[in-house]
Parts: structure tokens; C-alpha cells; sequence
């Protein structure tokens, strides 16, 4: 997936997202305009690699535009890039201000990343950005001459838009209790670094979660199925990353960990194909269990890393099932067994597993 930055000016325009957003909900994409500045003439030195981006680009192969203005950062799924006037899909100070746009790029949904927090954006996300342009050295936010669009490539590449099923504008600009419960798991559950690490929708379905737990747990009542479910897609999120690295890991030692066949849904694969399609639960302990990846386990991992991949591991995910299956196909969780996982998730009177995932991933397996 290729991705663009761009440092939106709110010279021009004062609220930038909120304008673009808007028409995005009513229209179910948004047009964003490169605009041509007005003080600097200087034409890009790799126009071609940009029209090779932009020509392909489509709706079955999105690009990633990642907006700043240095203070906040979102991420949006590009479907289009075209010179033609696309106004009529963009808020209207393009027009009322006789703006000269360059390029439209046509927003199908944006995520918001950072909100006033100019030293993550600096950085978490800019330090991850390398400019192959521009001696493919590490984004350098003060005495650059980038001219933008620019292309970026990920140091830890991320798919923002990996969950083709989800929309993510909605979320962007969340209220002030979804802000003050993300605040306080960071702070008391996660930690700021970790965060950073996770899955991108991990810390919104957690925080989901917790606000329908929290407004909700005093109700005997209440139907918790949605907060499991919530729960349960953070846990499967966490470990299909976990999974993708500790194979990567894996098979740097013995490529032949890489032809293990499975099957999902009567369809076969071979664990090269996990990099690119996520299973389901189930394949993982199978895989686990595979004569291959044992040995390589026992060979080059330590004695407490291959415990918690071989048998902790395997514990939560049995833990994510039984409590979804029953939830999804019987009846309604009880109160108590929401609670136990709740604490499990977010480390009440223990780490979370959560945390413990992305911990190992990020500290272990490189």
C-alpha cells in the first residue's frame, strides 16, 4: 500500500477536518484538495513517481494520505486521485476562496491519530515515516525541503484500513468521556509507549467497551454481548499481529516453517499465506502444535518466551472463544464472567493480556 503525506495549512481554512468530514458523512466520501501554495514554486523532482501512485489507485487498491498540521494527524483511505474538478464532493471554502487545488484526492473514510499532542505526532508517527525521495533518511521535521505531496514509507508499516468492514469516521473527534477513559488506560493500564504498538482499532474497541461497561454494569439485566464481542475482536486483532511476527521471526530461521499447510473453511493455505490473509483462532494452535514450529521454538526462543508462546497464548485464546461461541450462538454473558474479562483486558489487580501481547511482540521477537 503506498502512502502520501500531506501538511495541511489552516491558513486556508481553520477547521480543515471538520469541513471535509462533514461532507464525508453526508456523502460518503469527501474530496481533498492539494492546494498550490501561493509562496513557494517549486515542482517535485519525482513527478513520476507520484502519477504512478495516483494511477494506482482505486477504490480495490486505496492508498494511505496521511494530514497533519504538526499538532494533530489523521489518516485517510484515498479511492481516487484525479485533476478533474471534484468540488462538487469537497466543502465549499475551495470555491468561496478561489483556491487553486493541484491534486483531488478522494477520501472514502479517515482516522483520526493524534489530537494536540505535537510531541506523538513528532515522535511516534513522523520518526516512523522514512522519505525515499529524499535519501529514504528519517522524516526531519525542522529545516526540511520536502515538497508535498510527499511519499512516505513505514518503518513498522501499518494498514490503518485493515478491517475493510469498518468504518472509522464516525469515531474521529470523540467525546470528552471516550478522551478521559482513553487518558486513564493509558496512563494506569498501558502506558503511552505501548499504545503506540497496538493494533489501530485496538484502544477503540477497548474504550467502546468500557463506556457501554461502565454506564451499564449496575444493571443486572443488561445484555453485555456487545462489550464481549468488542473484547473479543481487540484479543483476535492483538494476536494476528503477535502471530505475524513471531512467524516472520520464525522463518528467518527455518524457511521451511513457511510451507505448513492449514485449512480455513474448507479453503488451504500455507503459513507464508498469514502475512497477507488473517485466519481464524484455531489456526494459530494448530500451527502451534506443528512438529516444525515446536523445534524452532525450542531452538530459538528462551525458556520463558516459548512457555508464554506455547501455552499462555494458547490459554487466552481458549479464554476468547469459549466466552464469544457462547455469546454469539446461546445466551447472553453473565455479569461475572464480562468482569473476569474485562479485568484480563485492561489489567485489573494484574497485567493486562493485552499489554502482555504487545509487550512480547514489540520486545521479544526481533
Amino acid at each position: 500500500m503506498h502512502n502520501l503525506l500531506i501538511l495541511y495549512n489552516p491558513y486556508y481554512q481553520n477547521d480543515v477536518i471538520e469541513q471535509h468530514l462533514k461532507v464525508l458523512i453526508e456523502n460518503e466520501k469527501v474530496a481533498f484538495g492539494k492546494i498550490r501554495s501561493k509562496l513557494k514554486n517549486v515542482e517535485h523532482g519525482f513527478e513520476d513517481v507520484l502519477q504512478n501512485i495516483y494511477a494506482q489507485t482505486s477504490a480495490t487498491n486505496p492508498m494511505q494520505l496521511f494530514l497533519t498540521d504538526y499538532a494533530n494527524m489523521f489518516v485517510a483511505k484515498v479511492i481516487e486521485i484525479t485533476n478533474e474538478d471534484m468540488s462538487h464532493i469537497a466543502p465549499p471554502y475551495y470555491k468561496e476562496k478561489g483556491l487553486e487545488v493541484e491534486q483531488w484526492f478522494v477520501i472514502g473514510d479517515i482516522k483520526e491519530l493524534v489530537r494536540n499532542d505535537f510531541e506523538t505526532v513528532r515522535d511516534h508517527y513522523l520518526a516512523n515515516f522514512t522519505t525515499p525521495n529524499f535519501g529514504n533518511h528519517t522524516y526531519a521535521t525542522y529545516g526540511n525541503k520536502y515538497v508535498y505531496p510527499l511519499v512516505v514509507e513505514m518503518k513498522q508499516p501499518v494498514n490503518y484500513f485493515e478491517d475493510s468492514e469498518q468504518l472509522y469516521y464516525p469515531n474521529v473527534f470523540q467525546t470528552k468521556e471516550f478522551l478521559e477513559i482513553k487518558n486513564n488506560l493509558m496512563l494506569y493500564s498501558f502506558g503511552k509507549v505501548y499504545v503506540n504498538y497496538m493494533h489501530p482499532d485496538t484502544m477503540n474497541n477497548i474504550i467502546s467497551a468500557e463506556m457501554e461497561y461502565q454506564a451499564n454494569c449496575h444493571n443486572p439485566l443488561y445484555d453485555m454481548s456487545s462489550v464481549v464481542i468488542k473484547y473479543a475482536k481487540t484479543i483476535e486483532q492483538e494476536i494476528y499481529l503477535f502471530m505475524k511476527k513471531l512467524f516472520m521471526f520464525l522463518t528467518q530461521k527455518n524457511s521451511e516453517i513457511l510451507k505448513i499447510g492449514y485449512s480455513v473453511q474448507s479453503k488451504e493455505y500455507v503459513l507464508e499465506d498469514i502475512f497477507r490473509h488473517k485466519p481464524n483462532l484455531g489456526t494459530y494452535k494448530f500451527l502451534l502444535r506443528h512438529p516444525l514450529v515446536e523445534n524452532a521454538l525450542e531452538s530459538y526462543c528462551s525458556k520463558g518466551l516459548k512457555f508464554y508462546i506455547s501455552k499462555t497464548v494458547p490459554y487466552y485464546i481458549n479464554m476468547i472463544q469459549n466466552i464469544r461461541n457462547e455469546t454469539v450462538h446461546a445466551k447472553p454473558p453473565l455479569h461475572e464472567d464480562v468482569e473476569k474479562l474485562r479485568e484480563k483486558i485492561i489489567g485489573v489487580s494484574g497485567e493486562s493480556m493485552v499489554l502482555e501481547l504487545v509487550k512480547t511482540r514489540y520486545k521479544e521477537l526481533h
